[in-house]
């Protein structure tokens, strides 16, 4: 988590200067052309490539760690082959993916977007490599270099902005420097752990097992694609800054999720993997502590995002307005509409990352395929009836409200699979519902009472806000006797929990 809260830090930093760099118009078409390469990244990098290799190279190190390797790098070998096929077609077929995403008059520059979406699209093999090398790294429970990996992105993107502020092109570069960089920073923790990149012939019996297990990443990364076509066009009929802010506003709940959410669910994952075959008795009550503490987590993540989404924008995106420049009020404000109801979505989100890798560690995706397929149609509907009538905020409204029909489903299943105690998990979310609403308010109210003249103003809102929610949930959080709580004052690194 630690790692996690860094790369993500680093990543609103660079995004911030992404805003006040860089026009509406660089940052409209570099928003659109960064969606090209993140069409496969969810299926050939951070989603469906690491979750479904972890539990079949945990099974086969534990049974033979050559052939765990051999697997490792037969991966390695079919990642590059994958990733140079897509570099040609993606090359060429530029125009024809652009006009696929923007309707056919909008407020993208269609000619400019096209140039960045070939520039940029490098970045998927770079990451590709990256997911390769934190898969392999997770499955042996080592976390802090992948982790801390997206920095090194964060710190090389944000150095070619700022040798080339307001430059297109070389923007898309600089993303695509920071990929490579991304992925040399996890080698020095793979020699160490005996497991350096070394390309095999791009074929491994299990690598079977691996693609059935991304089978249900496969159909449901293509549908978020499809839902994020939805709202590339609804977002192309609004107001320019409207991809920009939507895009500004979904780095928050990357935030939050990140560092809530994700890490602990990988963490979770990895031990649940190893679990399933050593131990299975103890699957059920990890998997009941993992959904406690993200629950415990992510509520008040969320809930102070909804309190202080303004002076959160305001700080993160309009630093520069101290020396003339910072981010134009339309981007401000759109993005404002976007973060608050965005963080309704965040503990259901949450939550689902652990209870979807649950079912793959089981080697059961029909359920998991099922909801997320239902999800995303919900989602995909609210946008287009949402969207046009009121904007960002209601993207925001429908991505939050299909986010908690999500958890509803699948968190219904799962009990029944597992045989979680229903009452039990309803009355501890209950519980930390009631901490996170009542930090919430505390924070709201503790940051009405600072001034705001500049952006120092809005960052000491934050700051204050900030500090007293957290407090306040804190306190709650023990007066409701949350386990949690009980947990965090008795942990010790390096101690295993369960």
């Amino acid at each position: 988590m630690a790692g996690t809260l860094a790369s993500r830090i680093t990543g609103l930093l660079r995004h911030s200067l992404l805003n006040q760099l860089f026009d509406a118009r660089v940052t409209d078409a570099f928003t659109v052309a960064w969606r090209v390469p993140n069409l496969f990244r969810e299926l050939l990098a951070e989603g469906a490539l690491s979750n479904s290799f972890v539990p079949v190279y945990a099974r086969l190190r534990a049974a033979d760690p050559n052939d765990a390797r051999r697997l490792a790098g037969a991966l390695l070998s079919a990642l590059i082959l994958v990733n140079a096929v897509l570099l040609l077609v993606a090359t060429l077929a530029a125009p024809w993916i652009v006009d696929l995403l923007l309707g056919a008059e909008g407020s993208v520059d269609r000619d400019l977007a096209v140039r960045l979406t070939r520039a940029v699209f490098p970045f998927l093999a770079a990451v590709s490599l990256s997911a390769w090398a934190m898969g392999v790294l997770n499955a042996r429970e080592r976390f802090l270099a992948p982790g801390l990996a997206p920095v090194a992105l964060n710190v090389v993107a944000l150095i070619g902005m700022l040798a080339f502020p307001g430059a297109a092109v070389p923007l898309a570069v600089a993303f695509v420097a920071g990929g490579v960089a991304q992925a040399l920073v996890q080698v020095p923790a793979l020699v160490r752990a005996g497991v350096a990149p070394r390309p095999r012939r791009p074929w491994h019996p299990e690598l079977l097992g691996v693609l059935v297990l991304m089978a249900p990443f496969a159909i449901t990364t293509s549908g978020r694609q499809a839902v994020n076509l939805v709202a590339t066009r609804v977002l192309d009929g609004l107001p320019v800054g409207s991809q920009t802010a939507w895009f500004n506003a979904d780095l928050f709940l990357s935030l939050a999720l990140g560092v809530f959410a994700v890490s602990p669910a990988l963490a979770w994952y990895a031990r649940l993997s190893n679990l399933a075959g050593e131990d299975p008795d103890a699957f059920a009550p990890t998997l009941r502590e993992g959904l406690g503490v993200i629950a415990f987590l992510t509520a008040p993540a969320g809930a102070l995002l909804i309190a202080l989404s303004e002076p959160a924008v305001r700080a993160v995106f309009d630093g520069l307005s101290l020396v003339g420049g910072g981010l134009d009020d339309r981007r401000l404000g759109l993005t404002v509409a976007a973060a608050g109801p965005i963080g309704l979505a965040v503990p259901a989100l949450g939550l689902h990352q652990l209870l979807s890798r649950a079912w793959y560690v089981r080697g059961e995706v029909r359920t998991p395929i099922a909801v997320g397929v239902a999800f995303l149609t919900v989602q995909a509907t609210a946008f287009a009836v949402l969207g046009p009538r009121f904007g960002v905020a209601g993207l925001a409204w429908g991505a939050a409200g299909a986010a908690w029909v999500q958890l509803l489903a699948l968190g219904t299943l799962t009990a029944r699979r597992e045989r979680l105690n229903v009452a039990a998990w309803l009355g501890h979310g209950v519980r930390v519902a009631v901490a996170a609403a009542a930090a919430g308010a505390v924070a709201a109210g503790a940051a009405s009472f600072v001034p705001t003249p500049d952006w120092w103003g809005w960052v000491a809102r934050l700051a204050a806000g900030g500090t007293a929610g957290v407090g306040a949930y804190l306190a709650f959080a023990a007066a409701l006797r949350l386990p949690e709580v009980a947990r965090l004052a008795s942990w010790r690194p390096g101690r295993r929990s369960g």
